[in-house]
């Protein structure tokens, strides 16, 4: 089998005090090879939080994947954007997790060959049966094209 390993460094530093109230949720995620960006957690505005991480994952799989899907079609796609979320709830025995990310795509197409509705939903769909994130994942992932 192959295997392709990706590999996030995560730096955290104490800072004032330490409780479950209290400590810093600033963090660090240091990419390979040289890419470092803020993170934070508990809905503070340092940075990213690990729920917009996951979200944004999920959207840039599918997304590679769908430009993948329309590349091997021969459409040209002009421009990509997508509001993706991820929803936090709280599982009967307790325990928080992710029940929902929603993908809210949006591709723009150029060139003579235009797809409609039909074909851009059913690219969508298929760009999620073949996203390795949305694979691994036991959340369900909702995906509603926006069109124009």
């Amino acid at each position: 089998m192959q295997v392709s390993e990706h590999i996030v460094n995560i730096r955290w530093q104490q800072q004032g005090e330490f409780s479950h109230e209290g400590f810093e949720r600033r963090h660090e995620l240091q990419f390979q090879p040289t890419v470092t960006l803020p993170a934070g957690g508990a809905g503070n505005d340092f940075g990213a939080d690990p729920e917009q991480m996951l979200a944004a994952a999920m959207a840039s799989c599918h997304m590679q994947t769908f430009l993948a899907l329309a590349a091997k079609k021969r459409l040209v796609v002009a421009s990509y954007e997508d509001i993706a979320s991820a929803e936090i709830a709280q599982r009967d025995d307790g325990k928080f997790w992710v029940p929902v990310i929603r993908l809210q795509p949006r591709a723009v197409f150029s060139g003579d060959k235009q797809p409609d509705a039909a074909a851009i939903a059913a690219m969508h769909e298929k760009a999620h049966q073949h996203c390795f994130i949305a694979n691994s994942c036991l959340s369900e992932v909702v995906v509603e094209p926006r069109m124009g």
